[in-house]
C-alpha cells in the first residue's frame, strides 16, 4: 500500500469472532518502522509511523 505524501501511514487489523492470527508490518522508504500481531477473537493490531522529513534540505 502506498500512502500519499504528507500523510502518516496507518495499518489496522481487526479479527472476527472466529479469531485467528494476523500481523502487520510497516516500512517507510524501505526501513522497518513497526510491527504488531493480532490474535484470538476480535484481536486487534495497529501499525503507525511518521514519514521521514524530506531529503535534500539545507537543515537549520
Amino acid at each position: 500500500m502506498d500512502v500519499p505524501l504528507g500523510q502518516d501511514p496507518i495499518v489496522s487489523i481487526v479479527l472476527s469472532q472466529e479469531g485467528g492470527q494476523a500481523r502487520c508490518t510497516l516500512a517507510v522508504r524501505g526501513q522497518h518502522v513497526q510491527s504488531a500481531t493480532a490474535a484470538g477473537t476480535f484481536g486487534r493490531a495497529t501499525c503507525t509511523g511518521r514519514p521521514p522529513r524530506s531529503e535534500g534540505g539545507s537543515g537549520s
